[in-house]
C-alpha cells in the first residue's frame, strides 16, 4: 500500500515510549530492556531477569515469583516501579538442554513481567510486526538514551531467529539492550526483541572475523513461544497480534468481491478520501493531506489485511447511506467481512467504549458480565471464562473477542433482517441488570451499533424486553430465623442459652424459645434452629437466613459448624451447609453513640462502596478508625486477615463503627491466610455473600484436610435486634417453647 502509511506520532515513530529499563538489584546499572505489552504486563529475556538478580546469565532456573525494580526512562518522570516475576520461559539449547556459556545462539529466553500498578498514562502499547529478511530496524539501550540507538539491517531470518548485521558507525548491540524492542522505521513497528550478539574471537581482529553481528526472536517466534508456554494470556494478545504481510487465496477473493460494493459507496473520490482519512485517524495510520484519495482496490487490500478496518469504516459510512440500495451494498460489505478473519464485529471506537465499561462494570461487580452472558445465551457453549462466577477486570478483552465471533442469537428477526449479534444481547442484559445512568449508556451504544449493521429496531426492542424482565426477576426469599445466645457464669462449658423468634412477612415476630429454659449444647441448639426454620413462613421459598445474636465474647463461636441432625438421619445437617448462618452483636452496637446512624449508613451504601482490607497494614486499631473515619467513611465490608489475637482487636472497632458487613476466617493464623477467602469473592454481589459463604462452607466441610472456617457478619437493617422484636399477641395464637 503507498495511500495509507504507518503514523509518525512522536510516540510510535520513536517507540522509546513503550521502553523499559530493567534495573539490578543495588539499582547500580541496567541489566537490559524490555518493552511495554498492555495492561500491566512488560516483556523482556529471562537472561535479563537473571543478570539482575545476580544469577549466572544463561541459568535455566526459575527464580520463582521475584520482584525486580523496572522504569519507562523516557515517558515517566518517576523513577523505579515494582514488577513481579509472573512467567518464564528459560533460555535453551536448540536440543531442549541447558544452554552451555559462550554459545551464540538458544531459542526460549523470554520472561515477562507485571506491574504493582498502572503505568504511567503516556505509555502504551506499541503495533507488532513479523520480522522479515531485509528489514531495516532500530534498537535502543537500556537505559533509553537517545543518542543509545543502534541500527541494523535483518541480514537473514532463519528458525525464528533474525541475524542483524549493523554498519561500522555509530554504537552497536551491545549488553544492556538485550529484551529490548526491534523497531522497523519504515513499518512504524516492532518486530522482535533483541538476544544476543554474535563477538569476534579473544585474538586480534582481522578481515576473517565477523563484526558487528547481533540476532533477535522475531515477533512470530515471540508470540509463538509465548502462546505454548501460556505466558501471556489472551487479554493481552488480543490487540498485539501481527497480521502477516501475505494475503490468502480466500483473502484475495474477498478482497476482489469487496470492490463492487466500494465502488458503489464511495466511487467519488472526494467521499472516498473523507472516509479513508478517517479510517486511518482511526486506525493511527498515515493519510496524504493533499486531498488524493486511494484506489478502491487498495481500500479493499486494507480491509482485508487489517483488524477492524471493515466496521471502522461502514461506522462512518452508515450515517450517509439514505437508498435501499446503498443499504444493500452496506450489507454485502458487511457479510464479506464476516468471511475474514481481520474484520471482527466492532469498529476500533466501539471496541474502545465497550472494553472500558465492561472493565469497569467488572471491578466493581466481578459476576456481572458471567450472570448476563448466561441469562443472554442460555443455549450456547459459553467460553470457559463466562463459565465461572466471577470475571476479572484483565480477562474481559478476551471473552469481549470471543463474543465478537458469534454474529446471531437464534431468534426471529423481521424482513430478513440481520440477526442481531450474541454480543449486542448481552450487553442488553448487562445494561439492564447494572440500571441508572450506565444502563442508558451501554443501550444508547447498542442501539448505534445495530443501526450500523442494518439490524431491525424491533428486533433490538424486543431483546431489551426480554432483558428488563430478567433483570426485574424476584428475588426468592426463604424463612427469616432470629436467635439470641447468651450463658451464665455458673453454665457448663460449651452451653448456651438461647432464644429463637421466627420472623413474618410483614416483620413482626413469634417467640419459639425462650432464654429461661435451661442452657443447652450446639448440637441441641441447632436442633432447635432446624424445627423453627421449617415452619417459619417463607420456609419452602429458599434458603433461610439464620441471623444469630452473640455476646462479645463470642464472635469466634463455631456456629456454622453446630450439627442439627438427629440420630437417625444418614447426612449430616452443620447449620452454615443447609442456611445462611450469619453472626451479629448487637452489644457491640450499642457501645456507640452513632452507632445507628453509622449502620444505616453504612448498609445504603453497601453496593457502591469497596471492601477494605484489613490486615497487618492497616495500623491495628488505631489506624483502623482512622480510615472509618475517613476514606472509609460509608465502607460497607470489611475483611479482617491475621490470627485471632489481631482479629480480636480490629473485630470490635469495625461492629462498634457501623461496618454491617464483617468476613474473616476463624482458621487463620497469619496475615497471608485471608487470601483463602478470595474464592467468595468478598467484592462481588453484596446481596450474594451469604449464598456464596454457604457454598464455601458446603466444600470446606466436606474437605477433612481444609482448615478454612469463614465466619461473616450481617447486620441488615431491616431485620430487627432481639430488643425491638414486635412479638405476637398470646390471643392470637402462641408459639408453643419447644
Amino acid at each position: 500500500m503507498t495511500w495509507f502509511g504507518p503514523s509518525r506520532d512522536g510516540r510510535s515513530a520513536d517507540a522509546r515510549g513503550a521502553l523499559v529499563r530493567v534495573l539490578s538489584t543495588d539499582h547500580a546499572r541496567t541489566a537490559g530492556a524490555g518493552v511495554y505489552l498492555s495492561g500491566r504486563r512488560l516483556l523482556t529475556c529471562a537472561h535479563v531477569v537473571n543478570v539482575a538478580l545476580g544469577l549466572r546469565s544463561l541459568s535455566p532456573h526459575d527464580p520463582g515469583k521475584v520482584a525486580l525494580d523496572v522504569a519507562f526512562p523516557v515517558l515517566s518522570a518517576v523513577g523505579a516501579r515494582r514488577a513481579r516475576l509472573v512467567a518464564w520461559i528459560p533460555p535453551r539449547s536448540h536440543q531442549y538442554g541447558p544452554v552451555a556459556d559462550g554459545s551464540l545462539e538458544w531459542d526460549g529466553d523470554l520472561a515477562v513481567l507485571e506491574l504493582d500498578e498502572e503505568p504511567p498514562p503516556p505509555v502504551g502499547p506499541v503495533r507488532w510486526l513479523e520480522m522479515e529478511r531485509g528489514q531495516q530496524v532500530r534498537a535502543w539501550y537500556g537505559g533509553g538514551q537517545p543518542f543509545s540507538y543502534a541500527d541494523v539491517r535483518v541480514g537473514a531470518y532463519d528458525g525464528g531467529i533474525g541475524y542483524l548485521d549493523g554498519h561500522l558507525s555509530g554504537a552497536a548491540v551491545d549488553d544492556g539492550y538485550s529484551g529490548g524492542m526491534l523497531w522497523s522505521v519504515a513499518d512504524g513497528a516492532a518486530v522482535g526483541l533483541v538476544m544476543g550478539r554474535i563477538t569476534a574471537p579473544d585474538e586480534p581482529l582481522s578481515a576473517q572475523h565477523t563484526v558487528r553481528r547481533s540476532w533477535g526472536l522475531g515477533w512470530q517466534s515471540v508470540l509463538r513461544e509465548l502462546s505454548q508456554a501460556g505466558a501471556v494470556p489472551e487479554p493481552y494478545l488480543v490487540d498485539l497480534r501481527a497480521r502477516s504481510v501475505s494475503v490468502s487465496a480466500e483473502d484475495e477473493s474477498v478482497r476482489d468481491m469487496m470492490v463492487g460494493p466500494l465502488h458503489t459507496l464511495l466511487g467519488d473520490p472526494t467521499a472516498r478520501a473523507a472516509h479513508a482519512t478517517a479510517l486511518a485517524t482511526e486506525l493511527g495510520l498515515r493519510a496524504p493531506v493533499d486531498g488524493t484519495a486511494p484506489t478502491v482496490e487498495e481500500l479493499a487490500r486494507l480491509l482485508v489485511g487489517t483488524e477492524r478496518a471493515l466496521p471502522t469504516l461502514t461506522e462512518s459510512l452508515a450515517p450517509t447511506v439514505d437508498d435501499p440500495r446503498g443499504r444493500t451494498e452496506l450489507d454485502r460489505l458487511l457479510a464479506l467481512g464476516r468471511l475474514t478473519e481481520t474484520a471482527r464485529l466492532l469498529s476500533v471506537a466501539e471496541h474502545r467504549v465497550l472494553l472500558g465499561k465492561l472493565e469497569h462494570l467488572a471491578q466493581h461487580d466481578p459476576g456481572l458480565l458471567p450472570r448476563a452472558a448466561t441469562a443472554a445465551l442460555p443455549y450456547t457453549d459459553l467460553p470457559q471464562s463466562l463459565q465461572a462466577a466471577r470475571l476479572a477486570p484483565h480477562a474481559v478483552p478476551a471473552v469481549l473477542r470471543e463474543l465478537e465471533s458469534w454474529y446471531g442469537d437464534g431468534s426471529p428477526v423481521p424482513d430478513e433482517t440481520p440477526r442481531l449479534p450474541a454480543l449486542l444481547r448481552v450487553v442488553e442484559y448487562v445494561a439492564a441488570e447494572t440500571g441508572g445512568l450506565a444502563c442508558r449508556v451501554l443501550q444508547e451504544w447498542s442501539g448505534r451499533v445495530a443501526a450500523r449493521l442494518g439490524i431491525h429496531a424491533s428486533a433490538l426492542r424486543e431483546r431489551r424486553a426480554d432483558a428488563a424482565r430478567w433483570s426485574e426477576r424476584a428475588t426468592v426469599t426463604g424463612a427469616r430465623v432470629l436467635v439470641e445466645l447468651d450463658r451464665y457464669a455458673k453454665d457448663p462449658a460449651g452451653h448456651y442459652r438461647c432464644s429463637v423468634w421466627r420472623l413474618r412477612g410483614d416483620g413482626t415476630a413469634a417467640r419459639a424459645v425462650t432464654e429461661s429454659d435451661r442452657p443447652r449444647t450446639g448440637r441441641e441448639i441447632a436442633r432447635l434452629v432446624r424445627e423453627v426454620a421449617g415452619g417459619a413462613e417463607g420456609a419452602q421459598d429458599g434458603v433461610a437466613l439464620i441471623a444469630v445474636s452473640v455476646p462479645p465474647d463470642a464472635l469466634e463461636l463455631s456456629v456454622d459448624e453446630w450439627d442439627g441432625a438427629s440420630a437417625d438421619e444418614y447426612i449430616p445437617a452443620p447449620l452454615g451447609e443447609d442456611f445462611h448462618l450469619v453472626l451479629r452483636c448487637p452489644k457491640l452496637r450499642r457501645r456507640s453513640r452513632t452507632g445507628a446512624g453509622d449502620l444505616n449508613r453504612r448498609w445504603n451504601a453497601r453496593n457502591e462502596s469497596d471492601t477494605l482490607h484489613a490486615d497487618h497494614r492497616t495500623g491495628g486499631r488505631a489506624g483502623l478508625i482512622g480510615l472509618l473515619k475517613t476514606t472509609h467513611r460509608d465502607t460497607a465490608r470489611v475483611l479482617l486477615h491475621g490470627s485471632a489475637e489481631h482479629r480480636g482487636e480490629l473485630l470490635p472497632v469495625c461492629l462498634v463503627m457501623g461496618v454491617p458487613i464483617v468476613l474473616w476466617d476463624r482458621g487463620a493464623s497469619g496475615p497471608g491466610d485471608g487470601t483463602r477467602l478470595a474464592e467468595l469473592v468478598p467484592e462481588g454481589p453484596v446481596d450474594g455473600l451469604p449464598e456464596r459463604v454457604r457454598h464455601f462452607r458446603v466444600r470446606a466441610y466436606a474437605d477433612g484436610a481444609a482448615a478454612v472456617r469463614p465466619t461473616l457478619v450481617w447486620e441488615d437493617t431491616e431485620l430487627p435486634l432481639p430488643d425491638e422484636l414486635q412479638l405476637a399477641d398470646p390471643s392470637d395464637g402462641t408459639e408453643q417453647a419447644i
